[in-house]
């Protein structure tokens, strides 16, 4: 009995990790220049109701996707495909407990993206979804400092 109630756990383990992104249903791509150290990027978050696009899910959103999907290129700003942060699609799962306190609500996550202001708009996809596009400023040079410290990415001599 023990036996099958652990096969049990390990085999709903994996759906439990993912069940805290499920909300994050979005495009990201290159918005332009921005600063030395930071990212800009335009993000458009899908969701069901223009007012479940808050600040903070936009933000997670935005810093979810620097570390773990990349930027795509724009054709608009000439801009090209920025990689992401972890360079293992396995980094959410093998850090989970990291990542889980790092994406609670009001974390640290929080202090790495700032929307730029009037930069807001909304468009009913279909009747039961909206896409909330926004540019985010994302301190994407403190961001790596703060993942190398932690222990969740490499630096780029480390492995030489």
């Amino acid at each position: 009995m023990r036996k099958l109630s652990v096969l049990f756990v390990l085999l709903l383990l994996p759906f439990a990790l993912h069940a805290g992104n499920d909300d994050l249903k979005y495009d990201v791509e290159s918005a332009g220049v921005s600063a030395s150290g930071m990212t800009l990027i335009k993000l458009s978050l899908y969701v069901s109701k223009p007012k479940n696009a808050t600040t903070e899910l936009l933000k997670k959103a935005a810093v979810h996707a620097i570390i773990f999907r990349g930027v795509a290129a724009s054709s608009v700003t000439g801009f090209s495909k920025q990689q992401p942060l972890a360079s293992s699609p396995a980094a959410a799962q093998q850090y989970g407990d990291y990542f889980e306190t790092f994406f609670a609500d009001g974390g640290a996550y929080m202090s790495y993206a700032q929307i730029v202001d009037s930069s807001t708009q909304t468009v009913k996809m279909s009747k039961k979804e909206y896409r909330v596009s926004v540019v985010i400023n994302v301190s994407t040079d403190q961001l790596r400092r703060t993942l190398k410290e932690a222990g969740v990415i490499k630096g780029m001599t480390d492995g030489f």
